[in-house]
């Protein structure tokens, strides 16, 4: 026995589901760039839920949150990733950051000690100074500042270091 033209109507609309299921395509999977802009817009519920499946099984959205609570902390973690991701996987980022300047391992080192590292005095007067034309000679830029001391950064194997806060 045949099958009469509303079986075959029938069997094409399921072939037709079944293709254009398959071809439809996927949600591609959290970029880096979302989760630290995320990070960086203080958008903390969203952020948490860019991140991996297996870390969100291991630490709660309020554990998160409280991490991530003070924006100084925040800044040096998004910071950090970025630079460490511009070092070793510059392909998963939208833009890279331009070459470290000496200016910026200043901010990096207050940015650290705002999260509870060094007294806030002494990191106003540093980043105050790297605001202003710092002086360069060789391999170290030079920032003075009003007390009479100076914020000395020197490049080392490419990279700025600050070498003191005098």
């Amino acid at each position: 026995m045949r099958p009469g033209p509303e079986s075959r109507s029938r069997a094409w609309g399921a072939l037709a589901a079944l293709v254009l299921g398959c071809a439809t395509p996927r949600a591609s999977a959290p970029t880096p760039e979302a989760y630290l802009t995320a990070l960086q817009q203080g958008d903390l519920d969203r952020a948490w839920a860019l991140t991996s499946e297996r870390f969100r099984t291991t630490t709660t959205l309020e554990a998160y949150r409280s991490r991530f609570a003070d924006a100084s902390v925040r800044e040096a973690h998004v910071l950090a990733v970025r630079q460490t991701l511009a070092q070793q996987a510059p392909e998963l980022l939208e833009q890279q950051p331009a070459g470290p300047r000496p200016a910026d391992a200043v901010r990096s080192l207050v940015l650290a000690a705002r999260a509870g590292q060094f007294r806030e005095a002494c990191l106003a007067r540093a980043l105050a100074a790297v605001e202003g034309p710092g002086e360069s000679s060789g391999g170290e830029t030079r920032w003075p500042l009003p007390s009479g001391g100076a914020v000395r950064v020197v490049e080392e194997n490419g990279q700025p270091r600050v070498a003191a806060l005098e």
